[in-house]
């Protein structure tokens, strides 16, 4: 990318990494963030996240749309980002392909993808379209063929040549990708492939250019519903023990309203969940709150939580027997 003129139609940051096993939650959390700061970044529209589905496709892809490309580029190179990449680089494997493309308002399709860059030697602009015209038209003939969109560098925006290729099912873009009419195909355009990279993703073209009229989707139902039990295994004994040792004998005591009580006990037990305890608990517990955990990891995670509730209930019983009997 360069300082070439800022285009001034919307466009979609199409960012895709590899993360390590290990890091899945940190980074699912860490998207959680990066949404929260890029709602008051200036020209943000909306953001989309897709989790890898594995075996065929091992890249987290971030879909951040801009009003224009010049907002895109300052988020890209901000000091910002900088840093809250710093936060989860030790989990990235490789590095992250970035593409910025024009926004065109389509809405998503459920095919899949490869994704092909290419940087096409000056002077050989109509020689590497005539040679895409071939093979799309060897990929038509195809089982399961969608289409074959080819992107045009744009200065400021991106140097490659981009081709999304979508068909309807994994198994039949495979059948494509790995046919030996491919294989020959590319040998005859070899000084096109020098700096040729392929990505695969679950999704079609049209997932490119988001319309923005649907909702990121949510990162599941299983990991929403262990994030909470988390949060409640590091917010009762926080709210107990504030309560029996510091807002009972030191606030309400000297006659602090409880609304004001309330909401100075509230204030210390989000800042210290959301700063140090919450995130400690996530880290410890990584294991269990990565989908692919095996069944006898969740069995074991939702034991252990169940022995931390009962054993946090206790201590509590105790504290107030003793309170009480004194």
């Amino acid at each position: 990318m360069n300082g070439s003129p800022d285009t001034a139609q919307p466009v979609a940051l199409v960012i895709q990494r590899r993360i390590a096993d290990d890091g899945f939650a940190a980074f699912a959390r860490w998207n959680g963030e990066v949404g929260e700061v890029l709602k008051s970044w200036p020209g943000f529209l909306s953001q989309e996240v897709v989790p890898p589905q594995p075996p065929a496709h091992v890249d987290w892809v971030t879909i951040v749309r801009f009003a224009s490309s010049a907002a895109a580029r300052a988020w890209l190179q901000s000091e910002v980002r900088t840093k809250l990449i710093g936060q989860v680089q030790r989990y990235f494997v490789g590095s992250e392909d970035v593409h910025i493309l024009p926004d065109t308002g389509v809405q998503r399709d459920s095919a899949v993808s490869a994704v092909i860059s290419f940087k096409v030697p000056a002077g050989l602009e109509d020689a590497f379209l005539t040679w895409q015209q071939r093979i799309q038209a060897a990929e038509a003939e195809f089982k399961g063929f969608l289409r074959h969109k080819i992107e045009r560098p744009i200065p400021g925006l991106h140097d490659e040549w981009i081709v999304i290729l979508s068909f309807d099912s994994d198994a039949n873009l495979n059948a494509w990708l790995d046919s030996s009419l491919r294989q020959t195909l590319l040998r005859e355009g070899a000084r096109f492939n020098a700096d040729m990279n392929v990505k695969r993703a679950s999704y079609g073209f049209n997932f490119w250019f988001p319309s923005g009229k649907t909702k990121a989707p949510e990162q599941g139902p299983a990991l929403i519903w262990k994030s909470n039990l988390i949060v409640l295994l590091v917010l009762y004994p926080v709210v107990y023990l504030w309560g029996y040792f510091i807002s009972h004998p030191l606030i309400d005591s000297h006659g602090v309203p409880i609304w004001l009580s309330l909401f100075v006990g509230n204030l210390v037990s989000t800042q210290l969940l959301g700063w140090w305890l919450v995130p400690a608990a996530f880290r410890a517990l990584d294991w269990w709150v990565t989908p692919k955990a095996t069944l006898g990891r969740q069995i074991a995670g939702y034991a252990l939580l169940a022995t931390l509730y009962a054993a946090l209930m206790g201590l509590y019983a105790l504290l107030l027997a003793w309170h009480w009997g004194r």
